[in-house]
């Protein structure tokens, strides 16, 4: 495929070639993503994604923000610059889990007693304000031996992670895992 044909098929597919603008970003006091100055392929303005952000992998540290939850942060941010709306849920499991507790239990079960509480919590927080869903696999709190009495306020249960992937998938809805 020529770089012609190439860019057609893309522009066919909702793909623009250009740079993010200045828009408000979605996540206000978050960090920008990065590349806004090299034209990229963004989705087409006006348009309307909806994502799935699967957020399972291992932490980085328990002193550190999941890296997960600062890419789905960026993502939210690119796709405001470029004035798409994103409709966002999040579901977290597997290794991630503890990134949903309480300051006390998170230091109490993951992290060194000297931490001043979840890093987490704050992006947590703030993406519920901004209107994302943040879900938690109740599978996932029973395997780690962590109890739904631990998780942050706000986070809402859901017994199997993977049930509701499949259902939000159902309802156009791309699973991204990070």
């Amino acid at each position: 495929m020529n770089d012609h044909s190439l860019s057609q098929w893309l522009n066919s597919m909702g793909l623009v070639r250009g740079k993010p603008d200045n828009a408000e970003l979605a996540i206000p006091c978050s960090p920008l993503p990065v590349g806004q100055a090299v034209d990229q392929w963004l989705p087409a303005p006006g348009q309307t994604c909806h994502g799935l952000f699967q957020i399972s992998s291992v932490p980085d540290g328990p002193d550190r923000v999941h890296s997960g939850v600062m890419r789905l942060v960026r993502t939210l941010n690119l796709m405001a610059q470029a004035e798409v709306a994103c409709r966002a849920v999040v579901i977290v499991a597997g290794p991630a889990t503890p990134c949903v507790l309480k300051s006390a239990a998170y230091r109490e079960r993951i992290a060194e007693p000297s931490l001043e509480g979840n890093p987490n919590t704050r992006w947590w927080n703030v993406l519920r304000q901004q209107g994302v869903p943040v879900l938690i696999c109740l599978q996932a709190l029973a395997a780690q031996g962590l109890s739904l009495e631990e998780v942050e306020a706000g986070i809402e249960p859901v017994q199997s992670g993977l049930s509701a992937a499949l259902a939000l998938g159902r309802h156009g809805f791309v699973p991204l895992n990070l």
